[in-house]
């Protein structure tokens, strides 16, 4: 199935740029990029649902928070509530594709509600490199499909430092093809760029043509926090395991003491998956969170 997977806000670093003459090998792996596919009795796997947008088949991911409420980016859910599901499970079409009514409604759910942080400001991300406010929570209908629950939020940033290894999941691409390509000779250049389809230099002289694929399963990789900011933590994603375009919401976890601790909100990454990955830190927006919900009940 053919899916746009919300590349613009991912791949919004491009100011990290690549070199005047880029060569660039295919990005290839099991899962997320370089990562492993989800089990369906994982730790990870019973809090963790796709965001779908069937009118434009777009495809973000979200975490569990509370019985129908979850935590995603804004830059995901701009746009109308009735264009959004909630869709359970670790295959997104697999789910979509069911015939039977009655088995379709208990995995997919209707959006109700969607409140984004109010300091998430899209027409001033260019000039901002950190603290974008990319959170958003969603309510949706109905109940939890039975196995899954809620994740557990981490109670405080002390633990999240450099170095320290954590676990990022999504529904997003696995495999990242990009080739030099003569910039004259793409057409739409600029919406090209926009969509992530191309992604050039700040001169416009050294182009990539970027084929991204494997989108709609749970996948699941780990890289190390390169640095942690006071609304945003950033891994280092060059040693070929990261998030990458649909990934964009999903969420970054902590392991302490045999316990998963969700912590991230994946935001955004560099052009092609391959270098450092932005978490929007859900601790440092715990109050918001919190009572966020309880308005919206």
């Amino acid at each position: 199935m053919s899916r746009l997977v919300f590349v613009i806000s991912l791949m919004a670093l491009v100011s990290c740029g690549f070199k005047s003459n880029p060569t660039v090998d295919s990005k290839n792996g099991a899962g997320i990029i370089g990562g492993t596919l989800v089990a369906e009795k994982a730790p990870i796997a019973s809090g963790i649902v796709s965001v779908y947008d069937v009118a434009d088949n777009a495809i973000c991911t979200g975490s569990i928070i509370a019985e129908n409420f979850i935590l995603t980016a804004a830059h995901c859910v701009q746009t109308k509530t009735s264009k959004l599901k909630i869709v359970f499970g670790l295959d997104v079409d697999a789910t979509m594709a069911i015939r039977e009514p009655d088995v379709q409604q208990v995995y997919v759910r209707r959006v109700l509600d969607i409140k984004v942080h109010p300091s998430y400001k899209p027409e001033e991300q260019e000039y901002k490199q950190t603290d974008w406010g990319d959170i958003a929570i969603i309510k949706f209908s109905g109940t939890l499909p039975p196995g899954y629950k809620p994740a557990t939020l981490l109670p405080d940033s002390s633990v999240l430092r450099r170095g320290v290894m954590v676990t990022v999941a999504g529904y997003g691409v696995s495999l990242v093809d990009a080739a030099p390509v003569d910039p004259k000779k793409i057409r739409h250049l600029e919406e090209a760029m926009a969509y992530g389809e191309v992604i050039c230099d700040d001169g416009l002289k050294n182009c990539l043509k970027v084929d991204m694929s494997g989108d709609g399963e749970l996948r699941q990789a780990k890289a190390p926090i390169s640095s942690v900011q006071e609304s945003e933590v950033r891994l280092d994603e060059s040693k070929g395991q990261g998030t990458c375009s649909g990934d964009s919401g999903g969420p970054a976890y902590i392991e302490k003491d045999g316990q998963y601790y969700l912590f991230g909100v994946t935001s955004r990454g560099s052009p092609l998956c391959d270098d450092v990955g932005v978490y929007t830190n859900a601790v440092y927006y715990k109050n918001w969170i919190a009572e966020t919900i309880l308005k919206m009940k």
